[in-house]
């Protein structure tokens, strides 16, 4: 199911037994799990009905004794695992078998902070369970969901306002309710934020925004896109940054075709970006020739078939990468070229 249906699910509180949040975007799993455990874990059953499992340090035979142990003094006990990806084979399939016939009076829930994984036993665990996919939010998602977070925790936020926490702080829904969050103890009383607000408060954390490392490729700036990456490393994960700059030298294609200023608003349509970022987007475009967004697809290709198949550390391939679009090197030039075909 989307994220959002699982909202909607959990306000409406209908609940499912067993759990799975998977995707790259970990502020909405981080989320979910948070808004489900304030509904099932109340403080004073939590020390005697919650247990918190990683899937690094503890195997299916352990999990599953624990979510077959009857609740104290409650009606149900709740198992968190994260990191299900670290299991092995076989701990997989036996959580999915689980998963189909859960317990009736344990809820579990389960984590996995990646695009996908091809670990046999994924698949079925996602199928038993309830699959909630925490995806990256699209450019022209992320003004919208700023106003429907900000709405959801009894404030206001006006066009402008959200346009620039979005421009400024990017898709991390983490950072993005971070920022809110300080906005929020700002305010006081005050019910609507305004962009005053967001200059003075949100900290314009521009060296964490995956925008801001677009803006950077697109002004073929190698120093600042590479310090970009660095901080922005910690939290993004390399699948999520090739395919935002997939997605982004896509939206520079349809920017060649239309040029104009007063194309702005079609150009936004046709890209799925809000038109604060049009304008931008053709700037950017003035600096790469038809070929060279052809070579930069070209790169991004590349290094997501070594980052896949060759053992390659992502954070070498990422920088590597960066380099190679900006200085127009061509992928045969990148680790393991020869062994694509």
């Amino acid at each position: 199911m989307r994220y959002e249906e699982f909202l909607d699910e959990v306000q409406n509180n209908r609940f499912k037994p067993v759990y799975f949040f998977a995707g790259e975007e970990t502020g909405f799993i981080d989320e979910g799990v948070d808004c489900l455990l304030q509904k099932l874990v109340t403080p004073e059953i939590r020390d005697f009905n919650l247990d918190v499992f990683y899937g690094s340090e503890v195997n299916a035979a352990r999990v599953l004794d624990s979510a077959a142990k009857y609740p104290l003094m409650a009606a149900h006990r709740v198992i968190l695992l994260r990191d299900v990806q670290k299991m092995s084979p076989s701990d997989l399939e036996a959580l999915a078998k689980y998963a189909s016939k859960p317990s009736r009076t344990t809820y579990l829930l389960v984590t996995m902070r990646d695009k996908e994984s091809r670990k046999k036993g994924i698949e079925a665990l996602r199928k038993a369970a309830a699959y909630v996919e925490c995806k990256p939010l699209y450019e022209n998602q992320i003004v919208p969901w700023i106003q429907k977070y900000v709405r959801r925790v009894g404030r206001s936020i006006t066009g402008p306002a959200a346009q620039l926490l979005a421009s400024e702080v990017g898709a991390s829904t983490s950072l993005l309710r971070s920022e809110i969050e300080k906005i929020q103890l700002f305010l006081g009383a005050r019910q609507e934020i305004n962009e005053d607000d967001v200059q003075q408060v949100a900290g314009l954390r521009k060296e964490h925004s995956i925008f801001s490392l677009q803006d950077a490729v697109g002004a073929k700036d190698v120093t600042t896109a590479l310090r970009i990456y660095e901080n922005l490393a910690a939290n993004t994960s390399a699948g999520a940054i090739v395919s935002s700059l997939a997605r982004y030298f896509g939206q520079l294609h349809l920017a060649h075709g239309l040029p104009a200023r007063r194309d702005q608003a079609q150009l936004a349509e046709k890209a799925g970006v809000h038109t604060f970022f049009a304008e931008r987007l053709q700037k950017a475009a003035q600096n790469y020739a038809p070929a060279d967004l052809c070579n930069a697809l070209e790169v991004l290709l590349h290094t997501d078939y070594v980052m896949k198949t060759q053992g390659i550390e992502e954070a070498l391939a990422i920088r590597l990468m960066l380099v190679a679009i900006i200085r127009g090197f061509s992928p045969q030039y990148l680790p393991a070229a020869e062994g694509r075909k």
